[in-house]
């Protein structure tokens, strides 16, 4: 975490950085986020993000008003104050501070924290990835980008144990969803092929500009099911979210995949990096 934070309405460094003990996001994880690319000092797909945030606190029943421009100006202002030119801004609201019960009352007011880190965001060089898979132990709602992220974060960990950068989890039918941090596409004959979204999968911000950007290209891309068999005998694997944009995998459970050959990621990956320079 870099130098300054936002919390309790104030600018401060984040040592200082301070939540209460009944806030209720540490008792029951009734919070939402969001993590926003910057990519030299600005933020890649606001107004995406922004939309995406409103959904989660609908569903969530979190009245919060958000004021656009002064939610723009606080994370503009820790770009400036933390000098961040590539990295990431994360927005985390919770339901607020109250005793603790499962129940909440009508006069609930929601907590706002903003933090960010430098980090590498896009390397067009990356090196490939691996990854391993598992059954999806997460909940019902993960179109929800809430805060309750245990079952995320227990499979993460497990592909760290076996070397793998993520874990893509298979449903009780055997369809791949996702990965833990990520959503999920293959290539075949020339086509992009990403699982359609569902309860179980998060819209991904990055999804949704490379569906455009692909669309523009006259790249044919379907949105449907697929099981970890079509992955072993897909044209190409890659991966996608807002903290490194798109990664190659050539493993998965420590058997090779077949890498791309034939230029299309390559071409998606150039065309992306224009679109994120010019955003």
């Amino acid at each position: 975490m870099t130098g300054f934070s936002y919390t309790n309405g104030k600018f401060i460094p984040s040592y200082k950085a301070q939540i209460s003990i009944n806030d209720r996001s540490v008792h029951f994880a009734d919070a939402v986020y969001e993590v926003v690319t910057v990519f030299n000092f600005r933020m890649l797909f606001w107004k995406d993000h922004i939309i995406r945030l409103k959904k989660s606190l609908k569903l969530l029943d979190i009245s919060f008003n958000i004021d656009l421009n002064s939610l723009l100006y606080k994370c503009d202002e820790l770009i400036k104050k933390n000098y961040l030119k590539e990295g990431i801004i994360y927005i985390h609201i919770s339901r607020g501070i109250a005793k603790r019960n499962h129940n909440w009352g009508p006069h609930i007011k929601p907590s706002l924290i903003i933090s960010c880190t430098h980090k590498k965001t896009f390397d067009i060089q990356a090196k490939k990835i691996s990854l391993i898979s598992s059954d999806d132990i997460r909940w019902s709602k993960c179109h929800i980008k809430t805060v309750s992220l245990l079952a995320n974060v227990l499979l993460k960990q497990e592909a760290l144990k076996k070397n793998a950068f993520e874990c893509l989890m298979r449903d009780n039918n055997g369809f791949i969803t996702e990965a833990t941090t990520s959503n999920i596409w293959i290539i075949r004959n020339n086509s992009l092929v990403t699982t359609p979204l569902t309860s179980n999968i998060l819209a991904g911000i990055t999804r949704k500009k490379l569906l455009e950007l692909v669309k523009s290209m006259k790249i044919k891309v379907l949105e449907r099911k697929f099981k970890e068999k079509d992955i072993y005998t897909a044209d190409g694997v890659f991966i996608t979210n807002s903290s490194a944009i798109i990664l190659e995998a050539d493993k998965l459970n420590n058997k090779k995949l077949n890498v791309n050959k034939n230029g299309i990621l390559k071409s998606i990956k150039t065309e992306m990096l224009k679109v994120i320079k010019n955003e």
